[in-house]
């Protein structure tokens, strides 16, 4: 396994915008949380069903030079 499968991304997702804070966290410690997703598309799913908050998405999922995506913009 690659060192992307074992870390997750936390994602702060705000007024329907979502942003990486920085912080890597090993998949051990959140592998039971309802937050951690696997893509863009189930971090987008996850949040239209629990709303605003901290998720866990996998490192290399998130786009490479993006601060910020706008969830409720079609992509």
């Amino acid at each position: 396994m690659t060192k992307a499968n074992h870390s997750f991304e936390e994602i702060h997702i705000f007024d329907n915008v979502a942003q990486p804070t920085g912080n890597l966290v090993d998949r051990s410690i959140i592998r039971q949380r309802r937050g951690a997703c696997r893509s863009i598309t189930e971090l987008t799913a996850k949040w239209r069903r629990f709303g605003d908050g901290y998720y866990y998405l996998i490192a290399s999922a998130w786009p490479v030079d993006t601060p910020s995506l706008d969830l409720r913009k079609p992509w």
